[in-house]
């Protein structure tokens, strides 16, 4: 669920830098989440990424420079690295309020935002239900 493609690398690295402030704050960098944040800097574009955690209030301030529809982008793929480990920690939900305020977001928004990425989720899960799915037993008749 790439919906950044449009960003800049200044953007892009802002980007990666809160999405590992992200995965970081339950204390707990899963496989998963680490192959998440590959993914997107891969597909952002950002070759040698490397988190520095004193940059998180310029990524911040970064983003919030951005128009409304890339910052509800922004935080709706948040979002989904909030909850990429299978669960929403106090702790990300605490990021995810501020990323929210740096935003200047409605939580109107953010909830529907949110929603839509459990949507999505569901989905994804739906597809990988029926691709693995045994075929039906067939009845053959002579």
């Amino acid at each position: 669920m790439l919906f950044l493609h449009e960003f800049e690398r200044i953007e892009a690295e802002a980007f990666l830098t809160l999405a590992s402030e992200m995965i970081e704050e339950d204390g707990v960098v899963t496989a998963e989440e680490d192959a998440m944040l590959s993914e997107y800097a891969a597909a952002l574009g950002v070759r040698g990424f490397l988190y520095d955690a004193a940059a998180c209030a310029a990524a911040r301030f970064t983003l919030s420079q951005l128009n409304e529809v890339s910052k509800r982008k922004v935080y709706m793929e948040m979002y989904s690295f909030a909850i990429a480990d299978g669960f929403e920690d106090p702790s990300e939900r605490r990021a995810l309020i501020t990323l929210q305020d740096a935003l200047e977001l409605d939580t109107h928004i953010c909830t529907k935002l949110e929603a839509c990425v459990i949507d999505l989720y569901n989905v994804y899960d739906q597809i990988e239900d029926a691709l693995g799915a045994a075929p039906a037993p067939i009845d053959v008749k002579n």
